[in-house]
């Protein structure tokens, strides 16, 4: 999601030799040079031969779009041996913005090792981290509509203690009505539910929104929309509050009809602006710009630079209370048209890559204009998810109290507890894991569920395993009269009901080893057959019984086809036996997998012997062997 640049920089492939371009090669790269993407894409893929270089500047090119899919697909149609460090870094970057932590680690050290700026990949490796911690933390949110919302479109909101400023459209219809108007979210604790007038004098024929005001309450920087040449503009407005009415002033001196200005938020001393515009010099679209408060004058602004700001816009930036500047962009890889974004500076006081927060604050449609309530903990924000971009409602999100529910193990029949007890939970309808495998060294242990999820008969799947017992899968629906769980487990009996000594075998060799049973499988099904199945799940109950014997799995194939490939499947096979056991219960320390290819082949049928398919099917086999 950063590193997007508008700069030629970025095209270092561009060859020097332009006489040997196509026609339609130096019209992509004329359009890169204007900054028209688009345009440059459309000629690079009028190239009917596309070599690495081609396919590199549209790769590029569709990177500095935010169209990280088409992006990927042009940079992997790129030989692995041609593909530089910057193909590396930009496929690094795909990886994280589609949440795969583990490739973006792995391609930003490849790029290190093709000679990448080793600070820069550390900035992506950091990034991954940061990533990673975001994602588990939105975990434990909870997102909810505030009571009063707006009517239509929204531009923007701000806190105040008395409530949330925000505008929304009106109903007027001729060119001279107000469109867009100021109002109050009114109400105590966070309870927002009375709408009142807000600045209702304030330029009552021009549409405005997008509001701050000063720490002492009586400047707001508002923005102001206007039609110049048929075009719609946007600047930033003073207005000062004198005998409780806000009256309008000049416009900001940095303001210009050449360019909008719009999205003003003022750091908590009020010294320093952040906002947007398209003033000349940006990166595309509109960027984030700041300028400080000097002599009781606004600094020229300055852009906060490439890492920020991309080739489509960037708007309403917000610092919040943990100094994180906060800003929605449809220009960095995400979710759908704007979204949330959010950094920091570094110690050196450059800016750290742009993280996007993920779901909830992001969704298929837009989000923007995020504030925090510092009392509270909560955040406030604007979204059109509901209502599919027709209407604008304000949201909160905040993390959500849980209740822990504690579970305990015991026998079934002297009601001791057991410990050294295997335990998983299962969200049943999202199918979502909440508690993984986790280890009950004493017996008894406990898990959290969201407060809101008790007593609305919402599902929950316990499952509870031990060497020697039968496993024990109980259904929970949270509830607050029921916060223990008592789950009792019934051994296994030393009578077991199926007789396996009739399926076992001894063979003379290896020593110490006997059989238990051979399953089949057919080579181009990944999975197993029911019958097959069913003796490994008789396998398993076996060694539950018997936990002492070690399992070895042995994969043959039949002789047909190349020999490495015969090896592979059987090999496949094996560990697929292993992997159904494992989910079972068996310790995976207890198996050992083996692999032979078609090197025993136990009725003469060789690739040229003619025989028939069933009999190529009788050396299709996984050998089940107890380790005695």
């Amino acid at each position: 999601m950063i590193y997007k640049l508008k700069l030629l920089v970025l095209f270092l492939m561009l060859p020097t030799a332009l006489f040997s371009q196509t026609k339609f090669e130096k019209k992509g790269d004329k359009a890169i040079l204007k900054g028209d993407y688009p345009e440059a894409i459309i000629q690079f893929k009028n190239i009917k031969d596309k070599n690495a270089e081609v396919n590199r500047k549209i790769a590029e090119c569709y990177f500095v779009l935010g169209k990280y899919d088409q992006s990927e697909n042009f940079y992997n149609s790129i030989q692995e041996k041609e593909k530089n460090s910057a193909d590396l870094l930009h496929l690094s970057q795909i990886n994280l913005a589609n949440d795969n932590f583990t490739a973006a680690v792995l391609l930003a050290e490849r790029a290190g090792e093709l000679g990448a700026d080793p600070n820069e990949v550390q900035i992506r490796l950091d990034a991954v981290r940061k990533f990673a911690e975001v994602r588990k933390a939105n975990q434990d949110l909870k997102i909810t509509k505030i009571k009063v919302q707006p009517q239509g479109k929204c531009l923007g909101i701000f806190l105040l203690p008395e409530g949330i400023v925000y505008s929304e459209a009106g109903a007027g219809k001729l060119k001279s009505d107000k469109n867009y108007k100021l109002l109050l979210a009114a109400g105590e604790n966070s309870e927002f539910n009375e709408t009142k007038s807000f600045a209702g004098k304030l330029e009552p024929k021009t549409d405005i929104g997008a509001i701050c005001i000063s720490p002492d309450g009586n400047t707001m920087y508002y923005t102001r929309w206007y039609i110049r040449r048929g075009k719609q503009q946007m600047e930033i407005a003073i207005a000062e509050k004198k005998n409780g009415e806000w009256r309008s002033k000049e416009s900001l001196a940095f303001c210009s009809r050449k360019y909008s200005c719009c999205y003003p938020f003022l750091s908590p001393d009020g010294k320093t602006m952040y906002f947007s515009s398209d003033m000349e010099g940006g990166y595309g679209g509109t960027d984030l710009y700041v300028s400080k408060q000097e002599n009781g004058k606004w600094t020229e602004p300055q852009n906060l630079g490439k890492s920020i700001n991309t080739a489509q816009n960037e708007i309403y930036p917000r610092v919040l209370l943990n100094n994180q500047l906060w800003f929605s962009s449809d220009g960095h890889a995400g979710y759908g048209k704007l979204d949330l974004f959010f950094t920091s500076r570094n110690e050196d006081g450059s800016w750290a890559p742009v993280i996007n927060p993920g779901e909830p604050y992001n969704s298929a449609f837009s989000e923007y204009s995020i504030q925090d309530i510092p009392e509270t903990g909560m955040q406030l924000f604007v979204s059109d998810r509901e209502d599919r971009g027709l209407r604008d409602r304000i949201y909160e999100l905040k993390k959500e109290d849980k209740k822990r529910v504690q579970v305990f193990v015991k026998d079934a029949h002297s009601y001791d507890i057991i410990k050294n007890v295997k335990f998983s939970v299962l969200k049943a309808l999202e199918n979502k894991v909440i508690v993984a495998d986790k280890g009950m060294i004493e017996g008894e242990t406990s898990f959290e569920i969201p407060e809101s999820e008790f007593d609305q008969g919402i599902l929950y799947e316990i499952t509870v395993q031990k060497t020697g017992y039968m496993d024990r899968k109980i259904e929970y629906y949270p509830s607050s009269q029921k916060m223990n769980i008592e789950v009792s487990l019934d051994r296994i009996s030393e009578k077991p009901k199926f007789s396996f000594v009739s399926e076992l075998t001894p063979i003379a060799y290896p020593k110490k080893k006997i059989t238990f049973k051979n399953i089949y499988f057919e080579k181009n099904e990944d999975d197993f057959s029911d019958e097959a199945k069913k003796i490994l799940d008789r396998l398993y109950r076996f060694w539950k019984e018997f936990p002492e014997l070690g399992i070895k799995i042995n994969g043959h194939s039949d002789s047909k086809g190349l020999e490495q490939m015969n090896l592979d499947i059987s090999l496949q096979k094996a560990e697929k036996a292993k992997e159904y056991l494992v989910k079972k219960g068996v310790d995976v320390s207890e198996i050992e997998v083996g692999a032979w290819g078609g090197e025993f082949i136990l009725n003469g049928c060789f690739d040229d012997s003619g025989c028939s398919e069933n009999e190529h099917h009788e050396n299709r086999r996984i050998e089940l062997i107890f380790v005695l």
